[in-house]
């Protein structure tokens, strides 16, 4: 039903594959065993000689004495500060790929510790009612008018960023990066949001392409309401999490039910209400290393409750000061999220056509899919910025051949975006993990994730086949 879109835009142009300038990096030490620099690229990429961004650079040196190259990746978000997460990304890599690789990063343009940047802008908080049923159209309502004020302030605030910030714009970075690294051809390593923009790396630049890897991926077809898909992705990672610590379902299912019908408070004037234990659960149970917390939490939280043990209050609400302060400071959900998705989308969906994509997800994820679905949906409320729309592939696509990782019960990008994926790649071949973790490279623990991975990275061979990988989570 669908045709093949692979180099066409909605109210664009593909990015216009000219070489970058040849520049060098010059890299200090910083942060024990990194190094940091900064790279200046075109504000816009039509005009390379105009005003400039100075991106963020951070890398791990490859601990071997016979080096491929560079392994460049973004942390996803939008909104991911690439110096925040290496440290991670290099713990979660195989030794022999950190034997081969330099590992690199960068904050985007408008993102940490790259200038100009949105540090000062916030996302809205949706405001949520404490007990009883949830009025979403309300909800969604609220929410654009807040949303709204937050949007508009950011624009006022930095309105040369707003208008120069994007996927594209992100994509011609990553290759000034490539030039910069005297890379001929890129190795990448895209996580959630940063497969955006690898595919569309892939498709403006497919000569320039070494190995991409896409690790839980946006859908290549999506539109502003599509990204609300994805708003049940935590419900569905939370069967996994269960699976692992079943004793939490319940403990899970009593806190809810008891704060449904009236929040609890806790020492310090803590309120400790359905949402907040929604956040602690369903913002973590994408990543199969919070599973302990999460448990940890859960048991926690319903001695806290249940028995009015008061050590267990304590820390509940120690907990409960730790949401507060990351729904004010979340940069993933502030807004570099919001610039980036609604430039690089070109709807504006109204709260009418928004509210069956929000209520289908609310029938999928019960637990979340609301919240994330409003979030996503209604998000560029208040903006008013130029789109810069990323090509959507909604057909067979590039024979670019890429490596797609993804997870059965992803809880962030759910398993349909990396059918979507393959679909759009079908010389690529996928990996797909039997569980919720979100990003599988490393983090997921898996053996078999991890062989097809390194290979493809260190020979830039694929598999001959897709692969299914077992889950890999041990409870102790």
């Amino acid at each position: 039903m669908r045709v093949l879109l692979a180099a066409a835009l909605i109210g664009g142009a593909l990015i216009s594959p000219t070489p970058a300038a040849a520049v060098t990096i010059d890299w200090q030490p910083c942060r024990g065993d990194f190094e940091c620099a900064t790279l200046k690229v075109p504000a816009q990429r039509s005009k390379p000689k105009g005003a400039k961004f100075s991106l963020a650079l951070i890398r791990h040196r490859s601990t071997g004495a016979d080096p491929i190259g560079s392994l460049v990746f973004n942390p996803g978000g939008p909104g991911g500060a690439g110096r925040d997460s290496i440290a991670w990304a290099w713990e979660e890599l195989p030794d022999e790929v950190k034997s081969r690789f330099d590992l690199v990063t960068w904050d985007p343009r408008g993102i940490g510790a790259s200038k100009p940047n949105l540090s000062s802008c916030l996302s809205a908080p949706l405001k949520l009612p404490a007990t009883g049923n949830v009025n979403w159209s309300k909800v969604a309502k609220t929410f654009v008018r807040d949303q709204g004020k937050a949007n508009a302030t950011c624009q006022k605030q930095r309105p040369k960023v707003v208008e120069q910030m994007s996927t594209n714009e992100n994509v011609a970075d990553l290759d000034a990066i490539r030039a910069a690294l005297g890379e001929p051809k890129l190795t990448y390593w895209g996580m959630s949001y940063g497969t955006r923009i690898g595919y569309v790396y892939a498709l403006t630049y497919p000569d320039r392409v070494r190995a991409i890897v896409l690790d839980g991926s946006i859908d290549p077809a999506a539109t502003i309401l599509g990204l609300a898909e994805g708003g049940a992705g935590p419900d569905q990672a939370f069967g996994a999490f269960t699976d692992a610590y079943p004793k939490a379902r319940k403990q899970y299912n009593d806190l809810l039910t008891r704060l449904s019908k009236a929040p609890v408070t806790l020492p310090g004037k803590k309120i400790f209400d359905r949402w907040i234990l929604r956040d602690v659960v369903f913002n973590a149970d994408a990543q199969q290393a919070a599973y302990p917390g999460i448990a940890a939490f859960l048991n926690t939280a319903h001695a806290a409750v249940f028995d009015q043990d008061k050590a267990a209050q304590r820390r509940t609400a120690q907990t409960v000061s730790g949401i507060e302060n990351f729904r004010l400071h979340n940069g993933n959900a502030g807004g570099a999220f919001a610039v980036t998705n609604c430039r690089d989308y070109s709807q504006r969906p109204t709260v009418d056509e928004a509210l069956p994509a929000i209520r289908q997800q609310v029938s999928l994820g019960p637990n979340y899919g609301g919240i994330l679905a409003t979030e996503f949906a209604l998000g560029c409320a208040g903006l008013n910025v130029t789109p810069d729309p990323v090509p959507l592939i909604t057909g067979r696509g590039s024979n670019v051949p890429v490596l797609i990782l993804g997870a059965s019960r992803d809880g962030s990008t759910v398993n349909m975006w990396t059918a979507r994926m393959s679909r759009a790649f079908p010389k690529s071949r996928t990996v797909t993990y039997a569980g919720g973790q979100h990003v599988t490279w490393g983090a997921a623990g898996s053996s078999c994730v991890n062989a097809v991975a390194d290979a493809y990275v260190l020979t830039g061979s694929l598999p001959k086949a897709d692969v299914g990988c077992p889950n890999a989570v041990v409870v102790e």
